[in-house]
């Protein structure tokens, strides 16, 4: 991945732009795409200016996660996945979501960088089951048997009194 925030996720926005104003020709009755290839096309100038910002940092710290990740599990393609999730959110734009600032939408791509990472975190390391963790901890089942006998013990002691 490139460094220059415009080519990691701007060139994306205004490509989007542009494919939202041939279908405000396509379709000229519907003013939604008009409206959405504006909203991607100010998204895009505004993301063209957070160039080396911190949002932009993080951004590049996420990518470079990734690429570590990615060679690390041989084969393992997270772009794909990212690229079809900005797809699918860019198209939504002026549909079903909107974005105030250009930072907002960036820090919907960073956090979706982060899962993404995590995703695959998880997979490479397995994280063991909680209750399979609590079952097998001594302690846990010192505890439990102890529960187990006061219970028992009241129980038979409420069975007398009545």
């Amino acid at each position: 991945m490139s460094d220059d925030l415009n080519q990691e996720i701007g060139y994306q926005v205004q490509s989007t732009a542009e494919w939202r104003r041939r279908k405000a020709e396509e379709f000229a009755a519907d003013s939604r795409n008009l409206r959405a290839a504006e909203e991607l096309e100010r998204l895009a100038a505004e993301i063209d200016k957070l160039e080396g910002s911190e949002i932009h940092k993080q951004i590049r710290e996420a990518q470079d996660s990734i690429n570590g990740a990615c060679e690390a599990n041989n084969g393992w393609d997270a772009w794909t996945d990212v690229s079809e999730a900005v797809s699918a959110e860019l198209r939504s734009i002026g549909f079903q979501g909107s974005y105030d600032t250009g930072v907002q939408f960036l820090e919907w791509y960073r956090n979706l960088l982060q899962e993404k990472l995590q995703d695959q975190l998880d997979e490479a390391i397995p994280v063991p089951a909680l209750d399979e963790q609590l079952a097998n901890d001594p302690a846990v089942k010192a505890a439990k048997r102890a529960y187990d006998e006061a219970y028992a013990k009241a129980y038979a002691e409420a069975r007398k009194r009545l």
